[in-house]
């Protein structure tokens, strides 16, 4: 079986909430994002929650001028059109990642007790990518259900 790519995000708790409850399926980015279908997206929420809550799946990142994202996708971004605007101000392109599917994990995990296994775990500005036996995603991965034997 192909390995999935990993990255971890950092997102606010209001966009956090949203998407757990299905009224956010995409991610706005200012800034180009290279990821392949099927990467899985582990969300850590920002203080004052500060912790990784979730878990998606990209179906694809589309970049466009902002006015064709906010057409093709501003029901599915959690925000109003002002909020959109404003974070777009001044930028020629805009980023999406698509969502196949958010889902809360059993398990999170907060900043201390990431802390208290990774001592030097930065929350990322922006993504960072997982290493696939790292510590980080093997922490993370502890979190999911074991698959079911076939």
């Amino acid at each position: 079986m192909a390995r999935t790519e990993d990255i971890l995000i950092s997102v606010h708790p209001r966009h956090v909430d949203s998407m757990l409850s299905g009224r956010k399926t995409v991610e706005l980015r200012r800034r180009p994002l290279k990821l392949s279908a099927g990467c899985r997206v582990w969300i850590y929420c920002t203080l004052p929650r500060g912790s990784v809550e979730a878990i998606g799946v990209v179906a694809e990142v589309v970049a466009a001028a902002p006015s064709v994202i906010w057409r093709d996708y501003g029901e599915q971004c959690g925000i109003t059109k002002a909020e959109f605007d404003a974070y777009y101000e001044g930028a020629g392109t805009a980023y999406v990642v698509v969502f196949s599917l958010v889902t809360k994990l059993p398990s999170t995990f907060a900043l201390g007790e990431i802390r208290r296994h990774l001592a030097s775990f930065q929350p990322p500005q922006f993504f960072k990518r997982l290493l696939a036996d790292g510590p980080e995603l093997n922490l993370f991965n502890s979190a999911l259900p074991l698959p079911v034997a076939a």
